[in-house]
């Protein structure tokens, strides 16, 4: 009987990971994202898919220890996807900032007085991918002590840094987003922390943008290179 550790195990993962329950018997052909289903009870996982474009797409894990609440909870907490970036000095800050002017998105900066990603910025990481970007900076970490200084942090704390105008490059871009720093002074609870992400993130998923066509008098003039090319040899 695993009802009672299936109860126990959704309200120790409340609004982190969702609980559902498939009924092999009542509930018809089980979904084909679950795969095969050789007994009960079976437990499987499902979370995004790491490089894919979306969160629709899932990868599939079987869970295979303990029917414990207790050991549940830690397997699907440890599994949930972080599209949290790691920041180990100057270096990385500065091709994050890259990646995030790229795209015109919003930079979260974690201050974190650890590397370990806490289960609020996996989870918001995946909620608001592709709507904002997430930076963990550890104190730990020597290298990123000045970064520390530079935004003006001492311990752990939260700041958005809203994207930059266009032209907005350099030295003078980095000051013009200093000064427009948000800094998250609420409660440390998930009902907070999703607040301040949905106030400041994107309203809509940033998309890749298309590859630029060859213009077409390069492409003729191309061609016409290759007929002289060819013209010569005979």
């Amino acid at each position: 009987m695993l009802n009672p550790e299936w109860e126990e195990l959704a309200s120790k993962v409340k609004g982190f990971v969702k609980i559902a329950y498939w009924d092999t018997e009542k509930s018809g052909q089980v979904p084909p994202v679950l795969g095969e289903i050789r007994g009960t009870p079976t437990i499987k996982l499902l979370r995004p898919k790491r490089k894919a474009k979306t969160n629709k797409q899932k990868d599939v894990v079987d869970y295979n220890m303990e029917r414990k609440a207790s050991d549940m909870s830690t397997f699907a907490l440890d599994l949930m996807p972080s599209f949290v970036e790691r920041v180990n000095g100057p270096e990385d800050f500065t091709k994050f900032k890259n990646k995030a002017s790229k795209y015109g998105l919003p930079m979260m900066l974690f201050f974190a007085e650890d590397r370990r990603i806490m289960n609020e910025m996996k989870y918001l990481s995946t909620e608001f991918r592709k709507r904002v970007l997430i930076a963990q900076i550890p104190f730990t970490k020597k290298e990123n002590k000045n970064i520390f200084f530079e935004y003006g942090v001492r311990g752990q704390a939260l700041l958005v840094v809203p994207p930059s105008d266009e032209g907005d490059e350099g030295e003078a871009g980095d000051n013009n987003q200093q000064q427009n720093v948000i800094v998250f002074d609420g409660k440390w609870s998930l009902h907070r922390l999703k607040s301040f992400f949905s106030e400041h993130a994107l309203e809509s998923e940033v998309k890749p943008k298309p590859k630029e066509e060859a213009k077409p008098k390069e492409e003729e003039q191309k061609k016409e290179e290759k007929k002289e090319g060819v013209k010569s040899e005979l």
